[in-house]
């Protein structure tokens, strides 16, 4: 009930407000960046190539400056423009999240810079609904930034659902490079732009989904998986991933996942670390293993009008923060976050199974298969999958 009161609210009072302002070019330009490298590079030469926050060299890939006509990244522009801005945030993590950190961070920078006057008012927690409904309330200009899952989105392009495909990309630096940089990638999010009134204007990651069973023997490769229920989203790719791990998957709500592997309806689960601890899921499982078979990679969004209408010098200053805490701070925080999850499952008495007890090349093997059957005869798929696998050389 309390969401459904807060975007009531919002629909009919928490809106942009803003005095007139010069034309910054349309939001909906073509999908190629001077400022992004193209999608041959490399992790490492793209994390050089943006030199955005406030003359930084050195930034960790994710951000996305895609259209042609927006000023590049800068924390130290000259703010000139007076305009009176507040923009709502629905951030469906808690306050003390790294991520949540971050966006706070953000507001009271955008607010000293600007003088007070462009504004953020951030909702955490889900408070203004889940990732799907947050990303309604931003298509329709009733919030104007959220952070989503990648995999929330191909609802609006069903395309980008092949981010979810496992062992797709070898590291997560990997992943946002390819989804900050590629051509293909550029097409995409203009897609979902012209369709759903959404800009992507970045993207991070919290961690590698990874299989954790409870009461389940100890395994080595997907063939001893067999008939082990595994918890998996409703949406038939997910479903492909656990069954491509080479266990059942059962749909279960992420709200009843706990209650589900305390009773045996499940008896496993493929969260990262950073979930399985802020879920508390740990305390009814028992073996953790380190498959990192999928990347969690959110993104974060606005809505077109609103791009549009924000001035150039403010854009540049969010674009520059954004390089500042959302690639590189939340990434070193995120990496902190995740090595002091481990700490507490292996306090809790789970066990950490590491790669070298597994038989990778199984994995790998099994998840290739899968999507030679299931997804190759999808040339939209299998042209961005033949992508990644030529520019990363995989």
């Amino acid at each position: 009930m309390m969401k459904k009161v807060l975007s009531l609210l919002l629909a009919l009072g928490v809106t942009v407000s803003m005095s007139a302002c010069g034309s910054s070019g349309s939001a909906s330009s073509g999908a190629t960046s001077s400022a992004a490298a193209s999608s041959e590079a490399g992790s490492s030469e793209t994390a050089s190539t943006s030199s955005a926050a406030g003359g930084s060299s050195d930034i960790y890939p994710g951000m996305c400056f895609w259209h042609d006509d927006d000023p590049k990244p800068d924390t130290n522009v000259k703010i000139t423009s007076t305009d009176k801005i507040k923009w709502t945030i629905a951030a469906c993590l808690v306050e003390d999240n790294p991520q949540s950190v971050c966006l706070k961070e953000i507001a009271d920078d955008l607010s000293k810079a600007t003088n007070g006057n462009f504004t953020w008012d951030i909702y955490y927690n889900s408070n203004l609904g889940s990732e799907s409904e947050a990303l309604e309330l931003v298509r329709n200009n009733t919030a104007q930034f959220v952070t989503s899952n990648v995999t929330t989105v191909p609802q609006y392009v069903d395309t980008i659902g092949v981010f979810a495909l496992p062992y797709l990309f070898h590291s997560e630096q990997d992943e946002l490079t390819y989804l900050s940089t590629s051509k293909d990638c550029f097409a995409l999010w203009k897609q979902l732009e012209d369709s759903s009134n959404l800009v992507t204007l970045g993207f991070n990651c919290s961690g590698s989904r990874c299989l954790s069973t409870k009461g389940y023997k100890q395994i080595k490769a997907p063939a001893d998986l067999k008939g082990c229920k595994v918890r998996c989203m409703e949406a038939q790719v997910w479903k492909d991933v656990i069954s491509a791990l080479g266990a059942t998957p059962v749909p279960t709500a992420y709200t009843e996942l706990y209650t589900a592997l305390q009773t045996g309806v499940v008896q496993g689960q493929d969260n990262p670390a950073s979930n399985t601890v802020d879920g508390k899921f740990y305390e009814v499982l028992d073996t953790f293993y380190k498959t990192n078979h999928c990347y969690l990679c959110s993104g974060y969004y606005t809505n077109t009008e609103s791009w549009k209408a924000l001035p150039d010098d403010y854009k540049a200053l969010l674009e520059g923060l954004m390089n500042k805490y959302l690639a590189n701070d939340y990434h070193t925080r995120i990496s902190a976050f995740t090595d002091q999850c481990y700490q507490t499952m292996e306090k809790a008495n789970v066990k950490i199974v590491e790669q070298d007890q597994l038989d990778m090349q199984a994995f790998y093997d099994n998840a290739s298969k899968m999507i030679d059957e299931k997804y190759m005869s999808n040339k939209k798929y299998a042209d961005i999958i033949n992508d990644i696998k030529t520019t990363f050389k995989y």
